[in-house]
């Protein structure tokens, strides 16, 4: 296998467990819990380790269960709710990647194509992307496999530990990565597993060395899949056609160059040569790459994000330049001996209206501005509010990173707005968290265990907020302000669907 393709596997250890359990107590997940299917053969489909020390079995029936493990709790499989959790996961990580496939026989694990991550950190900085893109969404233990094939890259994400998240296997080294792993490291049909182990086949090597004809002849279609998987092939590939071909030009210097200032002159012409073969294209770039290879053969890599896609030289020119001089010079180890300029990401151009006049609103000098800091930073780093159609408090209203000047000035207001009293503001936690709230006999909140104890509290609501039916993410819930005797005000809200509590965060 060639490295020119490369997959990565994520994986999210007893991720169908955690959506079941979710909104459950502290306590309740201590104790042993299974997730048990809803229809009448109501076996086993998930279990927590406290369940699984006390003799519990996957695809046991849950009457079997309850007699080999006494006070056993066990929840129904929501197989909705678990689809659905997989693909709100599944649009968590396209911010990492572009293709994102959830596992056919695995929930909680994902193909991600991992292709073209030279600009965005080399593949450790995928896996490093995933890892945080989860750690948001409430699974910080995800683990990360890349590899040529799939095979290899669920091996690896499967044989990687909470200490060690994350396996990289090199190009080419799918074949001799496999041969040194036990059987049960690939992802084989599990009465073919049975039958191996009972031949005394413990390794992968193991299983190559046994004649192919004999395999095929005995196990048919799953023998051969078998051995394939064991070579290292499989037919997961990221699919899609290989990208166009961006334009690009090469500085090869006489001589080193230890100051990047002295670059400057010569970057004029790359500038011109890409833009022209941009416009020649009808093309704008959307994202750059701008490389120094040194005389120690090592290479300095930076990326390049316009706030508009550009085509012009001289917008070009000045991204390059304010990069090169604020943020390159420091980590350089010797001097420069080639520099080079490609277009990683483009978009087709698009043509523009002049406007004659309009003196007051520039968005050339707003653009250079911003382009100016994005060369700085490399990322997004202003941001506007947004106001959003949703009835909920914490979804009403979301920051959007500016990365694009608007053509037209924006609308100016001459009427101040009359001043009013200042409204509470709902401060709101990044992880709602799960809270125990007793309950008075007309069912209003009496006290919520926070902050290490039970607190009594004075109860306003609720607020009853639904909807979203016709989503895959519907919401029923009331929401509370719970006044401590400090003079502090939780904001705490009762799913009604699944009777848990949670506090969402407070009120100053």
């Amino acid at each position: 296998m060639t490295g020119t393709r490369r997959i990565a596997c994520a994986i999210i250890p007893d991720f169908a467990l955690a959506v079941g359990l979710r909104g459950i107590a502290d306590e309740e997940r201590a104790a042993p819990v299974v997730l048990v299917e809803p229809d009448e053969r109501a076996r086993v489909r998930a279990m927590n380790p406290a369940a699984e020390a006390a003799g519990a079995r996957l695809d046991q029936t849950a009457a079997r269960a309850r007699s080999v493990v006494p006070g056993l709790h066990c929840l129904p499989w929501d197989a909705q709710r678990q689809d659905a959790a997989v693909q709100r996961m599944s649009e968590v990580l396209y911010g990492a990647s572009p293709m994102v496939v959830p596992l056919d026989d695995l929930r909680g694990g994902w193909w991600i194509d991992a292709r073209g991550m030279r600009w965005l950190g080399g593949e450790p900085g995928l896996a490093g992307r995933l890892r945080a893109l989860a750690a948001e969404a409430g699974h910080p233990d995800l683990r990360v496999g890349v590899a040529d094939g799939a095979t290899a890259a669920r091996a690896a994400a499967m044989t990687t530990s909470a200490d060690d998240p994350i396996r990289v296997v090199p190009p080419g080294g799918d074949g001799a990565f496999i041969g040194e792993l036990p059987l049960a490291a690939l992802a084989l049909d599990g009465e073919l597993r049975a039958i191996l182990h009972s031949l005394g086949l413990t390794t992968v090597a193991e299983l190559r060395a046994l004649p192919e004809p004999a395999i095929i002849s005995r196990f048919g279609a799953r023998g051969r899949d078998a051995l394939e998987r064991a070579g290292g092939l499989d037919p997961h590939r990221p699919s899609g056609r290989p990208p166009p071909s961006l334009p690009e030009a090469v500085l090869a210097l006489d001589t080193p160059v230890s100051q990047t200032g002295h670059l400057v002159f010569g970057l004029r012409g790359l500038a011109d040569t890409v833009a022209s073969r941009l416009l020649a294209q009808g093309l704008s770039a959307t994202r750059l790459g701008l490389s120094l290879r040194l005389d120690d053969r090592r290479e300095h890599d930076e990326t390049l994000i316009p706030a508009r896609p550009v085509h012009h030289p001289h917008l070009v020119f000045e991204l390059v330049r304010d990069r090169l001089e604020r943020g390159a010079a420091a980590d350089l180890s010797s001097p420069v001996v080639e520099v080079r300029l490609q277009v990683i990401e483009a978009v087709p151009a698009t043509a523009e209206q002049a406007h004659l006049g309009a003196a007051r609103w520039d968005p050339s000098a707003l653009e250079g501005a911003l382009n100016r800091l994005q060369g700085r930073y490399g990322e997004p780093v202003v941001f506007e509010a947004e106001a959003r159609d949703d009835s909920r408090p914490e979804k009403a209203g979301a920051w959007r990173p500016v990365v694009e000047v608007p053509l037209d000035p924006p609308l100016a207001d001459a009427t101040p707005a009359p001043p009013t009293d200042p409204a509470p503001v709902r401060r709101r936690l990044a992880v709602p968290q799960a809270v125990d709230v007793r309950l008075d006999r007309d069912g209003m909140p009496q006290a919520v265990r926070w902050d290490g104890g039970w607190r009594t509290v004075d109860a306003r609501g609720p607020e009853r907020l639904s909807g979203g039916w016709w989503t895959a993410d519907p919401y029923a819930r009331e929401d509370y302000r719970l006044a401590l005797a400090d003079g502090g005000i939780l904001w705490v809200g009762r799913d009604a669907r699944t009777e848990s509590w949670w506090v969402l965060g407070w009120l100053d």
